[in-house]
């Protein structure tokens, strides 16, 4: 029962670090001081923000959690 209230919790700070990525690139977007600000931190923002949560899904989805918490349950 502890394996899938982590995985659910995990997917929902997952979740919030998305709307988080949104959230920024909607500030970049509408609040930039020039046309060259707002294409130079996109072009940064939107690739390492999308590594970064990609690699940590993909990071998490390769833990064996059964054999992480073997000694728990």
């Amino acid at each position: 029962m502890l394996i899938p209230i982590f995985q659910i919790l995990y997917y929902l700070v997952f979740f919030v670090m998305f709307l988080m990525s949104i959230f920024i690139i909607f500030h970049i977007v509408f609040y930039s001081y020039s046309f060259l600000s707002r294409l130079l931190m996109l072009a940064i923002f939107v690739p390492v923000a999308g590594v970064l949560l990609f690699t940590n899904l993909v990071l998490f989805t390769a833990i064996n959690l059964r054999q992480l918490f073997a000694g728990i349950l």
